[in-house]
């Protein structure tokens, strides 16, 4: 009898087969957005003073778009209040006149960039090559505050993506306008080409109303590039010389760890970016320094498997999707927070890192990367990674491979027999009005160690529509599938009675769908009702777990959302499991069922709260969880947070029981758009981890910044009677970049 993994390799082949002749399926969009919404760009008739006035003779005497439609709460031609767009350009820049009609306060929630969505913001959406898959994102605030971003279809919206460029705004007592100068050498574009996709999405926070320039059909978001209208340069855009920039830094401080005395640190690097063409972008670093990003915010675990937190690193973020768009959401063969870091994702030094992406042309986009980690100690090895991805669009389609190597050195020479390396092709085909999806890929690796059973395989489909939506995939994970630069949530099994983890392929099959209405009238302007059923089996097609979910959601106009959930689950442990630190839970079968509540009060309110609850049964016991977060805002200077979550677990007999609990409290201060405080305390019961972050970014020059940062971390150490605090590591620490 033919076996489950041959049967998945057919499938693929098939599909990937049926993907090379898509070309034919490449028509016009159906829906003739690019026919029916199109605005003509001119150069400009004068010097353009960006200030948000619109006083230039340009703005007097160019095109004058609006006639938005509202896409939130309903589906609508005639949005009201009405928006005004007018655009011109000259040799460098792309200009952008937004007239915004309110005569209702503005709503603003913070002066951090990249917070775009809760404000009164206006952006617009460019697909300059015409993708119809990929664009750019350039918003702002009423008062400013910039927001820049990319889209993907498998990444969706990343909005740690950051350039340099420029708005400012006014505002009177019946409207608010913006003026952006957006430098074309920032802009992926072919030379030659004077007809852009393009789209604007403006939030409406006082009103909970979102507006877009195009007819972007329900179900479907603004951003996303097939639903753009029409750029039309009266000439095209040339080509730009002198594309580059220097970021240089320099920091320093003083550090200590495991309670040892401050000993000073400095440190100096230089980034690098150069347009190799107008939408091919070159990325050089040269001993980066990461010490100003961010802090992770930790959570609890109660699964039996590994979670993964966000990249934050600006090395990685443009065109991020080149490389981190394979795989599924739970198999991703390359997973960029893999690199740089170790197990506990502590910094390890990175000597040097080449990556170039974008596009070659229209319907050609390309990846090369390589990176150089250095050893921690003379015990370890160093790290070399490369990647190399490709991907061919037709359409709305497409197909795309993936090769990955991660070489172990030894100061300059490979290690023999330490590499993991993976190889992989996806394809895609979607309809050009977005509803049906088909996808399928093949993914293996390779090591010195294992030969067999080193693929990963998926197959699905998806459709939907203003109203339903359905979802179908199946998946083979084998136990020898590595991927040593990116991470498999599943494979790796935790033995609690022996100590040690098992890897274990499986199968995995979801179908799921959904059903909402938006009505027109009254308070609540969404139902949702859905219903998703997983299975999961060993490769011997014994059970290993199976969910089924059944969910209703609702939202108001004024912002609150409820969501329940039930859900039953039953699960076959392959190995003795402890979520808590007694005897761990036998491997045999359980099965449970809870319910799961999640509310949010209106998030435009000073004082805001979100609660999630989950009450029942869990394994052989019972479950009681509750993670409520409340925040108090100062608009738009100050957000104040608290979470608390506890979660009372109670297991059968001797199996014990225990609360586990963790606290976050964050403190942003936003002194101007420019000037802004962000103080982070966390302590995680499960990790025994107690943490301050507190973090001063002043901007004082566009994308060039000064960093002062503090950071103390404590191990909690249990003693029998009493527990105490360890410091793991305290630092001060400043940092200073500039962007040339």
């Amino acid at each position: 009898m033919t076996s489950i993994y041959q049967k998945v390799r057919y499938c693929c082949a098939i599909l990937l087969g049926l993907l090379l002749g898509v070309e034919c399926f490449s028509q016009a969009d159906s829906l003739n957005l690019r026919e029916r919404f199109q605005y003509h760009v001119s150069e400009i008739k004068g010097p353009i003073t960006v200030d948000g006035l619109l006083n230039e003779i340009t703005w007097q005497s160019c095109e004058v778009g609006g006639e938005f439609w509202q896409k939130v709460p309903y589906f609508e031609e005639g949005a009201d209040p009405l928006t005004e767009i007018r655009l011109a350009y000259d040799d460098s820049y792309l200009y952008i006149a937004t007239k915004c009609y309110q005569s209702e306060p503005i709503t603003i929630t913070t002066l951090k960039r990249d917070i775009y969505w809760p404000n009164d913001g206006i952006a617009i959406v460019l697909d300059p090559l015409n993708t119809k898959n990929n664009s750019m994102l350039f918003g702002t605030s009423a008062l400013g505050v910039q927001w820049d971003a990319t889209r993907s279809p498998t990444s969706n919206i990343s909005s740690e993506w950051s350039n340099k460029w420029f708005v400012e705004t006014q505002v009177t007592e019946t409207y608010w306008s913006a003026e952006f100068a957006i430098p074309l050498r920032i802009l992926r574009y072919e030379e030659g080409e004077n007809v852009w996709g393009m789209n604007f999405v403006r939030n409406l926070a006082f009103c909970n109303e979102y507006h877009n320039w195009t007819a972007v059909p329900e179900g479907f978001w603004p951003p996303d590039a097939a639903f753009t209208g029409s750029l039309i340069w009266d000439s095209a855009p040339k080509k730009q010389t002198g594309n580059f920039n220097l970021i240089p830094y320099i920091s320093g401080g003083l550090e200590s760890s495991d309670g040892n005395n401050p000993s000073g640190v400095f440190n100096a690097g230089i980034d690098a970016k150069v347009a190799l063409t107008s939408a091919l972008n070159l990325d050089i670093t040269l001993n980066p320094d990461f010490s100003q990003i961010e802090a992770d915010e930790l959570v609890t675990n109660l699964t039996r498997f590994d979670i993964g937190l966000p990249e934050k690193r600006t090395f990685f973020l443009e065109n991020s999707d080149v490389f981190n768009d394979f795989g599924t959401p739970e198999v991703r063969p390359f997973f960029s927070r893999r690199i740089g870091l170790d197990e506990d994702l502590n910094a390890v030094p990175i000597l040097y890192g080449l990556r170039a992406t974008g596009n070659l042309n229209a319907t050609l986009r390309v990846g090369a990367m390589n990176i150089h980690s250095l050893a921690e100690s003379e015990e370890s090895f160093g790290l070399n990674n490369s990647a190399f991805a490709v991907k061919k669009q037709f359409g709305r389609s497409y197909i795309q491979g993936l090769f990955l190597n991660r070489q172990s050195y030894a100061q300059a020479r490979p290690v023999e027999g330490d590499y993991g390396r993976n190889l992989g092709l996806e394809g895609l085909y979607q309809t050009d009005n977005g509803q049906w999806m088909l996808w399928g890929m093949a993914h293996r690796s390779f090591k010195p160690t294992s030969e067999n059973q080193t693929g990963f395989y998926n197959i699905g489909m998806r459709f939907r529509n203003a109203n339903f939506s359905f979802r179908s995939t199946a998946a083979v994970l084998q136990e020898n599938f590595f991927a040593d630069m990116g991470f498999s949530a599943r494979v790796n099994n935790y033995d609690a009675q022996r100590d040690t983890t098992i890897r274990v392929g499986y199968h995995q099959f979801i179908n799921a769908a959904e059903y909402q209405v938006r009505p027109r009238k009254g308070l609540i302007t969404r139902h949702q009702v859905g219903i998703e059923h997983a299975l999961v089996t060993n490769p011997d097609w014994s059970l290993n777990e199976q969910v089924i979910t059944l969910r209703y959601s609702l939202a108001t106009r004024r912002t609150e959302m409820a969501t329940v959930r039930l859900q039953h689950n039953t699960v076959n442990l392959n190995f003795p499991f402890s979520f808590i630190d007694d005897n761990p839970l036998p491997a045999e079968e359980y099965v449970f069922t809870n319910l799961q509540l999640q509310l949010e009060t209106d998030r435009r309110k000073a004082l805001g709260l979100v609660v999630n609850g989950t009450i029942g049964e869990f394994y052989n016991g019972s479950i009681r969880s509750l993670n409520a977060t409340t925040n108090f805002r100062i608009q738009p200077w100050v957000n104040f947070s608290v979470g608390y979550q506890i979660n009372d677990l109670r297991f059968a007999e001797q199996y014990g029981e225990k609360t586990i609990t963790a606290l976050l409290s964050k403190l942003e201060i936003g002194f101007n758009k420019n000037l802004l405080w962000t103080t982070l305390f966390q302590y995680v019961d499960q990790s025994d981890f107690v943490g301050l972050n507190s973090r001063i970014q002043w901007r004082f020059s566009p994308m060039s910044d000064i960093f002062l940062v503090f950071v103390d971390n404590y191990d909690i150490i249990r003693g029998s009677s009493e527990n105490a605090l360890s410091s793991q590591n305290r630092a001060l620490l400043l940092k200073v970049n500039y962007w040339y």
